[in-house]
């Protein structure tokens, strides 16, 4: 029986488990078991997807995944820079930006710096 086959099978299953659950009383039990159900239908059902993909298919999702992680990495770039930016302009005009980030590096990683708290919780004035 190939890994495919054992997947339907399984997904057989849990649709099965989800109609005699829909048929029990609501309970905090029965709505935990049932999205817990829900959850495995889905994994299995993407599963079987990815075993279905073309080698093309395939490459397609790959690139747009690189894709929306590059993307995902500039906007937080940019809000970091955002960040430091408007540190500056309102608390640091003498300082560089290097300085600033280096000093809001310090306070992520839990060290002293010349810098008050209340500056990193809000950047505006």
């Amino acid at each position: 029986m190939s890994k495919l086959e054992k997947l339907r099978e399984e997904l057989g299953a849990i649709e099965r488990d989800i109609e005699i659950s829909k048929q029990l009383r609501p309970s905090k039990e029965v709505l935990d078991l049932r999205r817990r159900l829900f959850g495995r239908l889905s994994f299995v059902k993407q599963q079987i997807s990815k075993l279905v993909m073309s080698r093309q298919e395939k490459e397609r999702e790959r690139q747009r995944r690189l894709a929306d992680a590059n993307k995902n990495r500039s906007e937080k770039n940019k809000r970091s820079w955002r960040f430091i930016k408007s540190v500056q302009q309102n608390y640091f005009p003498d300082k560089s930006q290097k300085e600033i980030r280096s000093s809001y590096k310090k306070f992520k990683q839990g060290l002293e710096t010349d810098v008050r708290d209340v500056v990193w919780r809000n950047p505006s004035p």
